[in-house]
């Protein structure tokens, strides 16, 4: 029993940390640019100016606020601009946000190296610290922002720097100015317009089914709504082909596993032989004791099955709370891609019932050598074992 015990809580615990560690990373990614699901007017995502920006109908607003798997939404307003600062000029890339919503989807706050977040009527910008330094630009310094707006618009502006944001991606912290979005909308004269909404979801496994309701809806017509796998094709690649070779360290546990379960069972067996001779010099069926001993192994699969969930259990929430953390030069890397760098397992009613019933299943299958072997026993030698 504790050979199939050990197995269900080796194979529970490797899967969880396998699909945490994937789930972490796509969250990061996702809720920062794109969202599990972004709501763009047709045509932005092949051609991204401001040009293909939309007014939000307040119906669809309502649909998304009232949304029970709709954990948190940001509604955005992004294009171009030059910025400059004393002799200093750079091609910059503007974000109005909604201070609020933008914390809750991507928690945009935590960045902050200097200075307090934005708040709704501010007249002021957050700039990313790379481009701090490329401009000079320090606390309440002044950033010149000059490009074009809404429909062929003059857009032009001079802004103080509220505060200053560590971006982990090398290129958004060289290149991002984040204003509220009203300011942002006024310095693109595009009052009540957007980009996009960018939807973080609480069971990414529904999202194509809350895409599929929002494209129901009446009032998303003339809008696209597209999944982070369509959004970011490399990125949902490299997770497709990373899970193959993951799927691949599985299958050898589970190889282990069998070699572990078979050697216990073979044991068991062997160990009885002189039992199960006796029973056939007596006049007990072969049939009836193989029932007995195939009876005996699902009870053993059934307990080792539950009692190695139970145990998993506690670890994968201890792991949960406390996270393995790296450090050194992976650290760097995870951070450098915008990642916490932790280890996170992924607790999930489905990883315990697919993991506890393949393990099962193996022990079941495992068993029927055992039977075949009771089925061929001879009388004298089992007796003389």
């Amino acid at each position: 029993m504790s050979s199939v015990m050990f197995a269900v809580m080796l194979a529970i615990v490797m899967k969880s940390m396998i699909s945490g560690v994937w789930g972490k990373m796509i969250n990061d990614v996702v809720s920062f640019s794109s969202g599990y699901i972004q709501i763009h007017k047709k045509g932005y995502w092949a051609e991204q100016s401001i040009d293909n920006s939309f007014k939000a109908q307040q119906d669809l607003i309502n649909v998304i606020d009232q949304h029970n798997d709709i954990l948190s939404w940001a509604p955005r307003l992004e294009s171009f601009s030059l910025a400059s600062s004393q002799d200093k000029t750079k091609g910059v890339l503007i974000n109005g946000i909604d201070p609020e919503r933008e914390n809750k989807t991507t928690k945009l706050a935590q960045k902050l190296t200097q200075g307090n977040y934005l708040e709704h009527h501010d007249q002021s910008v957050m700039v990313a610290e790379g481009l701090a330094k490329q401009l000079k630009l320090n606390l309440n310094d002044t950033i010149v922002l000059l490009g074009q707006g809404y429909h062929g618009n003059l857009a032009a502006g001079k802004y103080s720097v509220k505060a200053i944001v560590h971006m982990g991606v090398v290129e958004l912290n060289q290149s991002m100015v984040w204003m509220p979005l009203e300011l942002c909308q006024a310095y693109f004269s595009a009052e009540q317009m957007l980009s996009s909404i960018s939807l973080i979801l609480a069971d990414e496994n529904k999202m194509n089914i809350i895409r599929s309701e929002l494209e129901a809806l009446p009032a998303s017509k003339g809008y696209e709504i597209m999944t982070w796998s369509e959004m970011l094709p490399e990125l949902d690649q490299m997770v497709k082909g990373d899970s193959t070779a993951h799927y691949l360290v599985i299958y050898i546990l589970y190889l282990v596993i069998s070699f572990g379960v078979f050697g216990t069972l073979l044991m068991m067996m062997n160990e009885r032989m002189h039992e199960f001779g006796i029973l056939l010099a007596i006049g007990m069926k072969k049939r009836i004791i193989i029932f007995i001993t195939l009876t005996e192994v699902v009870i053993m699969a059934c307990i080792g099955t539950l009692v190695g969930s139970f145990i998993a259990l506690p670890l994968l929430l201890y792991l949960a709370k406390h996270p393995i953390k790296f450090t050194g030069e992976l650290a760097k890397v995870y951070e450098s891609f915008g990642m916490e760098a932790i280890l996170p397992p992924a607790i999930e009613t489905s990883i315990f019932i697919t993991q506890a019933y393949t393990v099962f299943f193996i022990v079941i299958l495992l068993s029927i050598y055992p039977a075949y072997k009771i089925y061929k026993l001879k009388i004298i030698k089992a007796l003389n074992t």
